[in-house]
């Protein structure tokens, strides 16, 4: 009998082992075949988002730059998040309408904007827009861009020089078109004729089409936007660059001297990024930036970018946050050398 209840409490023991190394092995973090894991927020709990669609705000018309950037983005992007990601356009104030809109909503992770830092960054430093970069939460950034300084390819200025020796000759008979007052394409042309004791008009025109096109007519003397939208233009030799920013000559455009080799160092890009209200819970916003990161590993989300001719620089929530005050002390700076801030 002794020996018998020895055996069962043996056999007992063996099973109740057994028993704890199963539930041990079922708590381990890897995921089971075929599955993945759960996002967790910081605290390590399951993070119940999204549930709902995502509205992605464009702060300018459809068929624009930004526009076409979002679009590119949000079917991967919908996939990716298993909801919808609804591009909604909001115009006006320069870019500052919508991403006011945006970051003003509720602070939920379901109404983001996607805007250059120009609206980001410029023009709520200059102007009352309801917003600031302080009072938002930075998701990422999509794409970094260069900007260049083109004129009509039936333009008297053949250079840079050309075009600062015909303003020096006449003050404010140089005319030149940016996407907007205080855009980061019209800071570096400022900056250039403050730096070469020349005075610009500048005409702003939000529409870099229509600009070109009056730019062709003769009716303008230079446009300064991003690159990119000069593509078409210099393809079919309707436009002449003059100029482009960058520590180096874009491999797209060799012929093309940089502003900075030209004696004008302005350490600025336009870039595109995505940002939401302040106070998103950061492990909402890094489900966000890691959800775009991963639709810019598509294959057809590349494609729709080199189409664009859009860099794909993908920049996280963490080391956008990190960036911004060093980018927003570089433009504060210019700005006051301009005399727009005191």
């Amino acid at each position: 009998m002794k020996k018998t209840c020895k055996r069962l409490l043996v056999s007992l023991m063996a099973t109740v082992m057994l028993f704890s190394l199963a539930a041990c092995s079922g708590s381990s973090n890897q995921p089971a075949s075929g599955g993945t894991p759960a996002s967790t927020s910081p605290g390590g709990a399951a993070l119940d988002f999204p549930k709902q669609d995502i509205t992605l705000i464009v702060p300018y018309a459809a068929g624009g730059t930004t526009d076409l950037l979002a679009r590119a983005l949000t079917t991967q992007l919908s996939d990716d998040l298993g909801v919808n990601v609804i591009v909604q356009n909001v115009e006006g104030g320069g870019g500052t309408t919508g991403t006011s809109q945006a970051v003003n909503s509720k602070a939920d992770g379901y109404t983001l904007a996607i805007c250059s830092n120009g609206g980001y960054l410029i023009n709520p430093a200059i102007n009352e827009v309801g917003y600031t970069w302080e009072t938002t939460t930075p998701i990422c950034i999509v794409s970094e861009i260069p900007i260049a300084l083109g004129v009509a390819a039936s333009s008297p200025y053949e250079t840079l020089q050309d075009l600062i020796d015909a303003a020096a000759a006449a003050p404010g008979s140089v005319t030149y078109v940016s996407p907007g007052a205080n855009s980061t394409p019209h800071l570096l042309v400022a900056a250039v004729g403050q730096q070469a004791g020349v005075q610009w008009n500048h005409s702003p025109n939000s529409s870099s089409p229509a600009a070109i096109a009056e730019l062709i007519g003769g009716h303008i003397d230079a446009v300064s936007v991003n690159l990119p939208t000069f593509k078409s233009y210099t393809n079919d030799g309707s436009v002449r660059l003059l100029a482009v920013t960058g520590d180096e000559r874009d491999p797209s455009y060799p012929d093309v001297p940089t502003f900075k080799e030209l004696g004008y160092d302005f350490p600025a890009s336009v870039y595109f990024c995505i940002v939401g209200p302040a106070d998103i819970d950061p492990a909402v916003a890094q489900r966000l930036s890691d959800a775009v990161g991963t639709a810019m590993e598509n294959a057809d989300v590349q494609d729709s970018f080199t189409k664009l001719e859009f860099p794909m620089s993908f920049t996280s929530s963490e080391d956008f946050a990190a960036r911004i005050p060093g980018d927003f002390a570089l433009y504060e700076g210019i700005l006051k050398d301009l005399g727009i801030l005191s």
